[in-house]
């Protein structure tokens, strides 16, 4: 009785959902298909359990054979709905899909033949019988059947994304659990097990019952969330008219009205909400998908721009290092050849001579900052700080610079302060060339006048201020003066063949030592001023 119970409810729970699912939408392909394969199930089920109950033999082989003719049939609408869920992508021409139905058919008809099974017995209720000679060609279809319709899931899952994805998972393992478990229960263990045992090829429906409820009610396939709900609401609201249609008083009647009424209003709101809330997971879900793609592009292209990175640093490095050796032999010979080491040098010569020597030193200053970059890239900067005098190391670039500044018509001079700075922890070399780019970059933007050096100290601050006479900057410039690769509209008329780096590394060099540096310009032609500040301590 248990066992028969137990029928009953799985029959129940695929008529159900079958039901609900094809009235939803019966002009829906999938739908239908999903409602003929059910009604095969139920079939199946309910002859493989009557097959072995204390019926006459002739019964029970009507049972038997009917177990084995629905089976095929099953099996064909399994398919069928497998490569017609989520989309046709394995057998899309419809004539074909018929076609392939003509083999299961035969097979079915030819299970109430000998061909198939044959000698048939019946004895403590369990039937026997001995397969025929159409047996192999039987289990080789049901067997390719299902492998074809769950490899089709198999494949949709690994090319949908998202909801549908998750549908597919849950429908394969359901279809795919209850097939393995009826396949090998009842085809080849039927003879070895008890009654009670087999007949777990029949349970084993459970599984599919089980994960397909679960992706409709949770993951909404077919829509039978708002079907469950518009069916509650359907039936609560049919029990409350028949209550008001069996009223006896006029006020009974009046108030079952009322109540009626209210719950179609409450009814209605609720099918509202739960499609609502449908339509926003889905959204949602939808969103998801998108950002999560976007992410992946993002994340390749981001990649991507880290190895070209690289390769633009690593050659960067590999430039400017192939270019010093060859900068500084010119940048020697022709200080010698001006300083007379091969000979008295003719005076037209000695001024081309010089912008050599000029443009040489700019050309190396250049190769310096590409330098200095790519290692500030690559993180490979050596920070190597001691105690050194900045008064010092702005005297010694001053001079370096007098000579093309004074060149130009404009002066350059430094005011040292009242009393001495002290020493400080720094890296000389980083320090020098952060106000050595300062300066060169106010010496190329000033036509007339000149660059003044202030030092001073405040606040346990040495502070070096560098102003100049030039162009000057808008609020726009002063933003962004210190960006890489970044050049004001007076770069780009004054100096043509600057590359917008050098300051910027001054930036970095300057915030190494934790550090501070700023620029102030009260507008264009009103020159600008260059702060950097460095602690005493």
């Amino acid at each position: 009785m248990l066992s028969l119970t137990l029928v009953i409810i799985i029959a129940s729970l695929c008529l159900s959902l079958a039901t609900i699912a094809f009235f939803h939408n019966p002009g829906g392909k999938i739908n239908r298909i999903f409602f003929v394969l059910v009604f095969f199930v139920i079939v199946w089920l309910f002859s493989n359990y009557l097959q072995n109950e204390p019926f006459n033999l002739s019964l029970a082989s009507l049972f038997l054979r009917t177990d084995f003719a629905s089976a095929p049939l099953l099996i064909y609408f399994f398919f069928l709905f497998t490569i017609n869920f989520q989309g046709n992508y394995l057998i899309p021409s419809t004539l074909k899909q018929v076609l392939l139905f003509i083999p299961p058919l035969i097979l079915s008809l030819l299970s109430f033949s000998d061909l198939i099974v044959n000698q048939i017995g019946f004895g403590n209720h369990i039937i026997t019988f001995k397969t025929g000679l159409l047996f192999p060609v039987y289990v080789i279809l049901l067997i390719g059947y299902t492998a074809v319709g769950c490899g089709d899931l198999l494949l949709k899952y690994k090319k949908l994304k998202g909801i549908e994805r998750i549908q597919t998972l849950y429908v394969l393992l359901g279809f795919s659990i209850s097939a393995f478990i009826a396949l090998i229960i009842n085809l080849f263990f039927q003879h070895l097990l008890p009654v009670d045992l087999f007949r777990i090829g029949n349970y084993g429906i459970l599984f599919f019952i089980g994960f397909t409820t679960y992706a409709i009610l949770r993951h909404h396939l077919l829509e039978i969330k708002v079907i469950l709900t518009e069916l509650f609401v359907g039936i609560i609201a049919l029990l409350l008219l028949t209550q008001l249609l069996t009223s006896e008083t006029f006020p009974e009647f009046l108030f079952k009205l009322i109540l009626f009424s209210s719950f179609l209003g409450f009814g209605y709101l609720l099918i509202k909400s739960v499609m609502l809330e449908i339509k926003r997971r889905e959204e949602l879900e939808t969103l998801t998908y998108q950002l999560e793609t976007v992410n992946v592009k993002l994340t390749m292209a981001y990649k991507e721009l880290e190895k070209l990175d690289k390769a633009k640093s690593e050659f960067i490095s590999i430039a400017s290092h192939q270019l010093r050796t060859p900068l500084a032999a010119i940048k020697g010979y022709v200080s010698m050849i001006l300083d007379g080491v091969y000979g008295k040098i003719d005076e037209k010569a000695k001024e081309p001579l010089d912008s050599i020597y000029q443009s040489n030193e700019r050309l190396i200053r250049l190769v310096n900052d590409l330098l200095n970059l790519s290692r500030l890239d690559a993180g490979k900067i050596k920070f190597e700080p001691a105690p050194a005098s900045l008064e010092e190391i702005v005297k010694d670039i001053v001079e370096e610079l007098r000579l093309p500044i004074e060149n130009k018509g404009l002066y350059i001079r430094m005011d040292r302060p009242k009393t001495p700075l002290p020493q400080i922890k720094i890296d000389r070399d980083h320090v020098r060339q952060a106000i050595l780019n300062i300066v060169d970059n106010a010496a190329k933007y000033t036509e007339k006048g000149g660059i003044t050096i202030e030092l001073s100290e405040t606040k346990n601050k040495a502070q070096i201020k560098i102003s100049d006479t030039g162009e000057g900057m808008d609020e726009k410039e002063l933003e962004n003066i210190f960006r890489m690769f970044y050049r004001a509209t007076a770069g780009i008329q004054f100096h043509t063949e600057g590359a917008g780096i050098g300051l910027y590394i001054a930036k970095k060099f300057v915030e190494m030592h934790k550090g501070r540096i700023y620029a102030e310009s009260k507008g264009k032609g009103k020159g600008s001023t260059f702060y950097v500040e460095l602690p005493l301590n």
